[in-house]
């Protein structure tokens, strides 16, 4: 011992040894794995019923049928092993999904709800249409179009939603339905309105930003002298064309 020889000189003692370091082993899975089986035996779950005997999909439109397929694909697997928020960031990527809601309903069912964008407009983009939310963000494929159809617009967010902001203001205080917003240049756009008119659509030119003319346009809407074209884009004046 370290004691017996004290009475040696310095240079001469043994070196101290440092105590062994402790292996330690990973622990986090088999803690994970025993406290389900905690659970299951202590809720009377047979071990036969440790694997999931169905899986239930709630899809929506931007869930794909491969995603449906693969879920389902899960039906059999050891329970303990079934990672939940793995199957949720699975399905959230999709474009088109909001939300999802993953839940282990005892004793084997696995719930998945995909839960769908809220579509506010849609934009075509070759044969095909896509939807857009109503951030102005892009969503899933459409078989058809949603109104109001934003076109012209480049497909990010900043501008559709712009072009969406354009219409509702125009809209705000009428009974008017928003059916379309192109872009004709950068600060110029073409908004289409129906609903305010008994025999046509009224199609509307206006500011990104907005002007004055359209207090006008707003009062002929709540009068019923809304004219099928009009140009908003000016604050001192206003040009319209009635039908024919």
């Amino acid at each position: 011992m370290a004691e017996n020889y004290t009475f040696l000189p310095a240079n001469l003692r043994p070196a101290p040894q440092a105590p062994r370091p402790r292996v330690r082993r990973p622990m986090k899975a088999w803690l994970k794995i025993s406290a389900v089986t905690v659970i299951c035996v202590g809720t009377g779950l047979p071990f036969a019923l440790w694997n999931l005997k169905s899986v239930e999909v709630t899809g929506c439109e931007g869930l794909p049928d491969s995603e449906t397929l693969n879920l389902k694909n899960l039906s059999g697997s050891w329970i303990p092993a079934v990672d939940l928020s793995r199957v949720r960031e699975n399905v959230e990527r999709w474009p088109g999904v909001e939300g999802v809601s993953v839940e282990l309903k005892l004793p084997a069912t696995l719930l998945v709800r995909a839960l769908p964008d809220t579509i506010c407009a849609s934009v075509p983009i070759g044969a095909a249409w896509r939807g857009v939310t109503c951030d102005g963000a892009l969503s899933h494929r459409l078989t058809q179009p949603h109104r109001p159809v934003l076109e012209g617009f480049d497909l990010n967010r900043v501008e559709l939603r712009l072009a969406l902001a354009t219409g509702a203001r125009l809209c705000d205080g009428t009974n008017g339905l928003l059916l379309g917003v192109r872009k004709i240049t950068p600060s110029d756009f073409e908004i289409t309105i129906g609903g305010v008119r008994p025999e046509a659509s009224s199609i509307i030119k206006v500011l990104p930003r907005g002007s004055s003319s359209e207090q006008w346009w707003r009062q002929a809407a709540a009068s019923g002298r809304v004219p099928a074209w009009a140009d908003l884009r000016c604050d001192h004046h206003v040009v319209v064309r009635r039908a024919g």
